[in-house]
This record gives structure tokens, sequence and C-alpha cells, in this order.
């Protein structure tokens, strides 16, 4: 298995105020937007803007890989504690963890 992060999540309060810094003031293209999520292309990997979460200004560092189920059962056979397997089908797949300072990062099928 081979992660690669593909975007820093930065949980907000207001979504707009924020994404009108990012887009206006910063410069950053507005990848994709749905509602309460707003995804920029920042080069290398995105910057996301995740509104309505309850720790806002805390960052999550997402993982990229095609098959979440798997790369999850890999973590958890390493002792990585892992939210629940999102199970098959079609669709986006995420699933959290925790490094051991508890700070947070997903694995996601999100491109």
């Amino acid at each position: 298995m081979q992660l690669g992060i593909r975007r820093v999540i930065l949980f907000v309060d207001d979504l707009n105020k924020m994404a009108e810094f990012y887009e206006k003031k910063l410069g950053l293209t507005i990848a994709s937007r749905e509602d309460g999520f707003v995804d920029f292309d920042a080069g290398a990997v995105r910057l996301a803007l995740h509104e309505g979460v309850s720790n806002p200004g805390r960052t999550k560092i997402c993982f990229f890989t095609p098959d979440v189920s798997k790369a999850r059962k890999e973590l958890t056979d390493r002792g990585i504690k892992m939210g629940p397997d999102p199970g098959p089908g079609d669709g986006l797949k995420l699933c959290d963890g925790k490094d051991p300072e508890g700070n947070s990062f997903q694995l996601s099928n999100r491109k």
C-alpha cells in the first residue's frame, strides 16, 4: 500500500467568508464546491474547507487510496485504530484514523 497526500482539510465556521479569502485574496482556484465543502487547487495537494464540523481551526491530512477498505485493513493489521469500514459499493468512501498524538487523518477515494 502506498498512500499519497491528496488534500488538507481546514475546518471552518464561515465557509463563504473563508472561501472568498482563499479564492480572492490568495488567488487559489476552486476545483469543486458542494454543500459545506470547497476544494481548492493548491498545486501538488488540494486545500479543502469544511464547514460545520465541531473543531473549527483544526486540520486533517487526507490520503488518497483507490480502495479505502483494503487500506483500512492494512492499517488496522499494523495496530492503528481506524473508524468503521466504509464497505463495498460505488461512490465516495472515507475512513478516519488518529496518529499517536491524536491528530486526525483520513483515507479517501475522492480524487
